[in-house]
């Protein structure tokens, strides 16, 4: 044989063999490093509720709130001690009835009436339940001084006890109050005078969401009886502008219908300007009417115009008579 000649060229590539067997699992190799993270995936499945935490510590106190609306006049001090009681002689008495050698009947009449009433109070006194109505607050007081400002029935025209009335009766040292509160009192918050006329009064009872304001119980015979028992009546009413506004400078009529449909009181109002309430001031007015003759109030009515389109509200306070 003789010496192995040079290489040859390069030969064909040759077809692909067959898969062999495959080999078994080599041994683990080393960890590598960490990757960079991936792109952030989609939110899954809200999981379980956990189990309840601890109790937190206390925060801190948060700013206050602004101002509620002014509530009822607050629980009476101690009635003060009754009065003297009136001491005459008998020669005194003669003098008060005889005017020029007369008797003087209408005084007579007077003094009659007088004792027929002190003796009704003696031999049945009121309560001022349902079955023991006094006359008005001031009677129930002097026949129960001890009692305490609250919730009486009275009954001014003195009849039967069934048309007797709930009152609310202020007892104080200064005065001996009989209440009447308005069954609603409230006229509620809301634009009214959205489509008003110019120069006009638009009844707010007419209005939706309007209405008169009525006293339960208190009917025409009770309040002509309620008044002749009576010196002073008194009685409050609220305006009110939406919160965020406050009042303004420009003023608008307004009138207020008495107890006898036929008379009002004409008074101003000032107008709601929107504006922060801190910086501008009060966004309400109280008025307050004194006549015993033309109270309580029934409604009122606003003048219209100048595109007078805010919320506000009417509250009408109870009617006192003293």
């Amino acid at each position: 044989m003789g010496l192995p000649g040079p290489p040859g060229p390069e030969g064909k590539k040759g077809s692909r063999g067959p898969v062999g067997f495959p080999s078994p699992a080599g041994q683990k190799g080393e960890q590598g490093n960490i990757g960079p993270p991936g792109p952030r995936g989609a939110m899954g499945m809200p999981g379980l509720p956990g189990l309840f935490g601890l109790k937190g510590l206390k925060g801190y106190q948060g700013p206050s709130g602004l101002p509620g609306r002014r509530g009822l006049p607050g629980p009476p001090g101690v009635p003060g001690p009754p009065g003297k009681s009136l001491n005459m002689t008998l020669a005194q008495l003669k003098n008060l009835m005889y005017m020029s050698d007369k008797p003087n009947f209408s005084l007579i009449q007077m003094l009659l009436d007088s004792l027929q009433q002190e003796l009704r109070l003696l031999l049945d006194p009121p309560d001022g339940s349902k079955e023991h109505p006094a006359t008005t607050c001031l009677e129930l007081w002097l026949c129960h001084p001890e009692y305490k400002s609250g919730m009486y029935y009275i009954d001014p025209n003195q009849g039967s006890s069934a048309d007797a009335l709930l009152a609310y009766c202020v007892f104080t040292s200064s005065s001996k109050q009989t209440c009447l509160h308005p069954e609603h009192s409230q006229l509620p918050m809301k634009a009214w005078m959205e489509e008003s006329e110019d120069g006009s009064f638009q009844w707010l009872s007419r209005l939706d969401q309007g209405h008169q304001f009525t006293y339960p119980g208190a009917s025409v015979v009770q309040m002509r009886f309620l008044r002749l028992h009576s010196v002073t009546a008194v009685q409050k009413v609220t305006y009110s502008c939406h919160p965020g506004h406050h009042l303004g400078q420009e003023e608008r009529d307004v009138k207020f219908l008495t107890d006898t449909m036929r008379q009002s009181y004409l008074g101003e109002l000032k107008d709601c300007v929107a504006g922060e309430e801190k910086l501008f001031g009060s966004r309400e007015s109280v008025l307050e009417f004194e006549d015993l003759q033309l109270l309580p109030l029934r409604d009122v009515a606003v003048m219209g115009g100048r595109n007078f389109t805010h919320h506000f509200s009417f509250t009408f306070g109870p009617v006192c008579f003293s």
